[in-house]
């Protein structure tokens, strides 16, 4: 048996004292963004890191893992951009926040709108997006019914909605059929909130409507004593 000693992992904590707001709540807000944004990059580079799959030959990721990162990230910032509780955002304050970060029409509001009501609900529920998930939104869109694919590649658009019209067979109980696929690409998804949380961590220090936004939402997650 080996004696050498493997390094003791680091567990995470919320950090006391934090770096308080000293003169400037401008730089404080940029900074706490770009924090958040920080610890994303490393859970998603923990995420899209290959290892040898279990279930098929080659390498396989935890793509659930770094979507749920993406959604979960997605919504706080579109919370922190909104202002006040953050157990209050829904998929139009996403699109709000996506209108103005990330690139258009790639998260047009139907793209963001579908990909939080059949994909971030399904994995804070359920851990995956298991099943069909059917629009019932009244409109053009009415009725498609989803299926996904995700890929921890970088291709854009990161979220496409491909026409297929065919059946799952394998997974469900019975036949199961779908109009759409939805293409999820988890490295490309990542880099656009990353790169629309730069210069959103910018505008909540210059712009002081923004800052006034972001400490509402400072006093739920820290209520003052």
């Amino acid at each position: 048996m080996s004696n050498v000693m493997l390094p003791r992992s680091q567990p995470m904590e919320s950090r006391v004292p934090h770096r308080g707001l000293g003169d400037d709540s401008a730089a404080f807000a940029e900074r706490y963004i770009l924090d958040r944004i920080a610890g994303f990059e490393k859970d998603i580079g923990i995420c899209l890191s290959p290892i040898p799959s279990k279930t098929r030959r080659g390498l396989t990721h935890a793509y659930f893992p770094a979507l749920a990162s993406c959604c979960g990230t997605l919504e706080y910032l579109a919370g922190l951009y909104k202002g006040g509780r953050l157990d209050t955002i829904g998929w139009r304050d996403v699109a709000e926040w996506a209108k103005r970060y990330l690139p258009q029409p790639d998260y047009e509001e139907d793209t963001v709108r579908v990909f939080v009501e059949a994909f971030r609900n399904s994995i804070a529920h359920r851990g995956i997006a298991s099943g069909v998930w059917v629009d019932r939104k009244p409109g053009a869109g009415h009725g498609r019914r989803f299926t996904w694919k995700v890929h921890a590649d970088s291709r854009h658009p990161a979220i496409a909605f491909v026409e297929e019209n065919k059946t799952l067979a394998n997974d469900p109980p019975w036949p199961c059929p779908y109009s759409h696929r939805t293409h999820i690409h988890l490295r490309s998804l990542s880099v656009d909130i990353r790169k629309g949380a730069i210069v959103y961590a910018k505008d909540a220090r210059e712009d002081p409507a923004l800052n006034k936004k972001f400490f509402s939402c400072m006093k739920e997650l820290y209520p003052p004593a």
